[in-house]
């Protein structure tokens, strides 16, 4: 099988590459046989799979630091995966005559303290199949998104953007909160939509959840600290409270004039925190 795709932290990136299939469409191109990947038919799981659970204790590509050196950490039954990339090669068959849909996994955005001592191997080697991973969706959707201060990307300058305070939600429940002069280091004008393990952002303040409640576009955290920054609202004595409310529409704007075009555009989201204005967006830039 020739060599999968490597994957480092510093630019982990969701990938899906098999050869002759098209794992988000319904094309197989050679043999009308084939299983498409992610159907029910399929023993593996396909490029719509994003989170997953394991179904045995295994060893899935993670290492944890011990001392000087890092050795594999296994991971137990029913831990929580992000998938980090996935892929196939035509060479690379099961016994039925099907491609091996192969994956890399990662922890995910997981606190600080318990990401900055993880590393990963690195190759898409893992065979992704339905015997070993239970595919899930985050039960909150507001996980992992960057809330950012504010009703939308600013600008400070001709060609800069404001650069306002953010806090998320990790997959291992903690609040995770960034002074503006802490974002100004890690991602200045903040156009990070959501986290993913490449952001290993040591947080200016951080608690630990000790409840998290969907209901509808409304998620209600719940913690025993108030943070720093953040519109804690106090429920009782060591009992504190965000409650999350998506807004209605999605706001685009461009950004930065050049000659008769722009040069970036922002897309976001605007949210309720306790009643404060937040946003959630991307921002790319380089249009012209």
């Amino acid at each position: 099988m020739s060599e999968m795709t490597k994957i480092l932290r510093s630019a982990l990136v969701v990938t899906t590459s098999v050869a002759g299939l098209f794992l988000a469409g319904t094309t197989v191109s050679a043999q009308a046989k084939t299983v498409l990947p992610g159907s029910a038919k399929s023993a593996y799981w396909g490029n719509q799979t994003s989170y997953v659970r394991l179904k045995k204790t295994m060893d899935v590509g993670i290492l944890k630091k011990s001392g000087k050196t890092y050795r594999p950490l296994i991971k137990k039954k029913g831990s929580l995966l992000a998938v980090q990339g996935m892929g196939g090669a035509a060479n690379d068959k099961d016994q039925a005559g099907n491609i091996v849909i192969r994956a890399a996994f990662s922890s995910g955005a997981v606190h600080y303290n318990r990401q900055k001592n993880l590393n990963y191997r690195g190759k898409i080697s893992i065979p992704f199949t339905k015997a070993n991973f239970k595919s899930v969706k985050l039960k909150a959707p507001a996980r992992t998104l960057l809330f950012q201060k504010g009703t939308g990307f600013k600008t400070s300058g001709k060609y800069t953007l404001k650069t306002p305070s953010a806090f998320y939600l990790t997959l291992d429940n903690y609040l995770q909160a960034y002074s503006a002069s802490a974002m100004k280091k890690v991602a200045p004008g903040g156009g990070v939509y959501q986290m993913t393990v490449n952001e290993l952002w040591k947080p200016t303040y951080s608690a630990k959840v000790s409840k998290v409640t969907v209901k509808g576009a409304k998620t209600t955290i719940d913690y025993k600290k108030p943070i720093k920054g953040l519109p804690n609202k106090k429920v009782a004595k060591n009992h504190y409270r965000l409650t999350i409310q998506k807004l209605k529409g999605k706001h685009t704007q461009r950004f930065f004039p050049v000659d008769d075009t722009y040069d970036a555009q922002g897309t976001w989201t605007n949210y309720k925190v306790n009643g404060k204005r937040y946003f959630v967006g991307r921002f790319n830039q380089g249009l012209d």
